[in-house]
C-alpha cells in the first residue's frame, strides 16, 4: 500500500496491519513485523489538485465529478465524468472514468488533475454496469500486449 501514494490508503491498510499484528500469536507476529521481502516506493507522483479519498468517495457514492485536467502537453480542460475506478500502477495512478466530453471511457492520471469537484448529479446509467464495461476493456486491452 505504500507504493500506491493514496494516504488515505495508506492510514487505513496500516490501522488494518495493527490490528491484525496484534491478534496474532507471537511466533507468526515477526513474519508480519519484518517480512523477508521488499517492496519499492514506487515512483507515482502524488497529486496536488485532487483528494484521492473524495474521488474514491464519488466513485462509491456514483457522483459525477468537474474536473480541471492538464494533459501531456500542459493543454488544459474542464470536463464532466463520471468516475468508475482508481487504477494504482507503480509509476502512475489513474482515474478510469466515462467523460461527457468526449462520450467514451477515458483515464485520468490523477496527478494531472488540477481541481476536482465533485457535483450532486448523481451518474445517469446503472454504475456497475459501465464499471463492468471499463473492466472488460481493461482485460480486453491488456490481453492485447
Amino acid at each position: 500500500m505504500r507504493r500506491l501514494r493514496d494516504p488515505g490508503l495508506q492510514s487505513a491498510a496500516e490501522s488494518v496491519l495493527a490490528k491484525v499484528t496484534t491478534a496474532l500469536p507471537d511466533a507468526l507476529r515477526s513474519g508480519i513485523m519484518e517480512p523477508p521481502f521488499l517492496v519499492s516506493s514506487g515512483s507515482a507522483a502524488m497529486p496536488d489538485g485532487v483528494d484521492l479519498s473524495e474521488l474514491r468517495r464519488a466513485i462509491r457514492e456514483t457522483r459525477k465529478v468537474r474536473i480541471a485536467y492538464s494533459d501531456a502537453e500542459a493543454k488544459r480542460s474542464e470536463r464532466i465524468v463520471w468516475p468508475l475506478a482508481m487504477a494504482y500502477y507503480v509509476d502512475v495512478t489513474v482515474l478510469g472514468a466515462w467523460c461527457e466530453l468526449r462520450n467514451d471511457f477515458r483515464h485520468f492520471r490523477v496527478e494531472r488533475i488540477i481541481m476536482a469537484t465533485i457535483l450532486n448529479d448523481l451518474i445517469p446509467v446503472d454504475g456497475r454496469r459501465l464499471t463492468e464495461r471499463w473492466f472488460a476493456l481493461q482485460r480486453e486491452t491488456a490481453s492485447d500486449v
